[in-house]
Parts: structure tokens; sequence; C-alpha cells
């Protein structure tokens, strides 16, 4: 049986529209002389064309035929991959509202993903693949499982490092231009450097790339690269599932304590196979707390936990 992937016609309206919007939010922030103007239109046209570029790529046709996957990037036809199914460990589905995603798995890791959101006959593929008997996977394997960081969370660092850089180029240019800086970029500098690079170094310390093998986890920050933490899962005491509410969705996070301290924090935000982790880890949260930030903060500095 063959079946080929259709898109969805008002998925890719939605991302069309949405793209044009963020285009004309940057556009409003160019209220200035002419030249502001210009540069504004400039840098929102590439930005807009890079994004196209890169969501285009990103769109894939799906086949399945038998015991065979294809998977074909749309704009380049020639870039193309073949997959048995037999080669998948397991499924894992995970809902975004009233969409949902439908990703297989290699070793942890998200090999292909199917979202209702761009595919038209979503659930007939999601039927084909689903019904393969693909392996149990599990905690007791010798296959290591990868983190996979969130694209959400990278944008959102990738944002705050060019705020900063912003905030850093207002005097530099100011003094090539005039010769001199005001106090004003002084203030700017200094309040900018308040308000981002805190942020900044926060979002970069819950980058860790984790590695889960041989019941070991190894976490490497990307704010100190150079320096890579062993825990054997074993020397865990417990686990605790923290959930801090938010305006627009609660953000849950595992917990792994060692001597009643934290030792290790994995926010769901920021990786995308979340469950996952979760799942190789296979510490079984002992409890669900709820909890603001700034309790949060008391505990990744080392407040004992009661």
């Amino acid at each position: 049986m063959l079946i080929t992937s259709h898109f969805n016609p008002k998925g890719l309206r939605l991302q069309l529209v949405l793209f044009l919007l963020a285009t004309l939010t940057m556009m409003t922030f160019s209220l200035g002389s002419t030249r502001e103007v210009f540069i504004s239109l400039v840098v929102a046209g590439v930005l807009l064309a890079i994004a196209l570029c890169v969501w285009a790529f990103l769109l894939k046709t799906i086949t399945v035929a038998g015991e065979e996957l294809e998977v074909k990037h749309t704009c380049l036809p020639f870039l193309k991959r073949y997959y048995w199914l037999a080669e998948f460990d397991a499924y894992i589905i995970e809902e975004e509202g009233i969409h949902e995603t439908f990703c297989l798995l290699i070793q942890g890791k998200r090999a292909v993903k199917l979202s209702s959101k761009i595919y038209e006959n979503y659930e007939e593929l999601k039927e084909a693949l689903s019904v393969v008997g693909l392996k149990e996977w599990g905690t007791d394997t010798n296959r290591a499982v990868d983190s996979v960081f969130a694209k959400s969370h990278l944008a959102a660092t990738f944002f705050l490092f060019l705020s900063v850089m912003l905030f850093v180029a207002i005097p530099i240019i100011e003094y090539i231009e005039d010769g001199q800086v005001t106090i004003k970029s002084y203030f700017l500098l200094l309040i900018g450097g308040l308000m981002f690079v805190p942020l900044f170094l926060y979002a970069l310390s819950c980058c860790k790339r984790l590695t889960i093998w041989r019941r070991h986890l190894e976490a490497k920050s990307m704010l100190t690269p150079w320096k890579t933490d062993d825990y054997p899962l074993d020397d865990f005491d417990y686990a605790l599932e923290v959930v801090t509410p938010s305006q627009f969705q609660d953000e849950k996070s595992l917990w792994l304590v060692r001597d009643n301290r934290l030792a290790l924090s994995i926010p769901q935000n920021v990786y995308a196979n979340y469950d996952v982790l979760e799942h190789a880890i296979g510490i079984e949260p002992s409890a669900s707390i709820r909890m603001s930030y700034f309790k949060k903060l008391k505990y990744h500095l080392g407040t004992t936990i009661e």
C-alpha cells in the first residue's frame, strides 16, 4: 500500500500570514528619518526571505510504501532519505492545542515528524506508521539517548543575544559617526545590560547537552562548554515534577535531587524530546509541586529542599 502526504492549504496560508505579520511588526519600529525607514525595510525584507527559505526547506513530502518510508524535501526533491520502519525504536504523539504531532524516534532523537497542522491526510499517515510493530524503547538499552533543544528556546536565546548586541552597538555607532558618546547612550547601554545580559546568561545556563547511557547522565552547559558533569543515575535520591504557573502555559521541569539539594533541572520548554529524556532517566517523580519563579531561583542557588 502506497500512501503519500498531502499538505494542508489552510496550515500553509496561516504560516505565510504569520510571517507577514512579523515583518509588519518590525516595520512599525521604523518611525524616524527616511534613512531609518529604508534600513528597517531592508532588514525586514532580508529576515522575511531567510524565514521563508528555512520554512520552505523544512517542508517535506512523506511516502509510506509497505515497510519503507521516504522523506523528501519539497523544494529540493533531490534531497531525500529512505528508512526501513524497523529502524525506528518508538514513536510519541505530542499535543499542540487542537493539533498534534507524530514523531518517530531513533535512539531517542526525532528522526521523522508529522504535524496535523501541515499535512491534510495526517490521520492516514499516522495510522500507517503506528500499526507497525516498533521495538519497545526502554531504559535497559545500551543505546545512548541525546537531548534535542527546542527551537523556540534557541530562538529566544538568539533574540536575547541580538538584544545585548544592539545595546552594545548604540554607543559604538554614535562614537563612529560623531566622535563622542552621549550620556543617553551610556544610560541605554546600562539599562540594556541590566535587562538582557542576566536573561541571556540564564538562557545559556539552561541549555545543557544531556546524554543518557548505561545508567549515567552526562550534562554539558552551553555557558561552560569545556566542563562536563557526570551523574550516575543511581546516585540521585529522588525526582520531583515542578510546575511553574505562567500566563499562557504552565512550565514543567524534572528535578533530580541529591542530598536534599537540586542536582539537575530538566525544563520541558528547553528540550524538544523532554518526554524521551524523562523516560530514559527512569526515575519516577515522587511528587508534583507547584512553585513560583522566585522560589525556584532559591533552590537553584543551593537552598536545601525540605
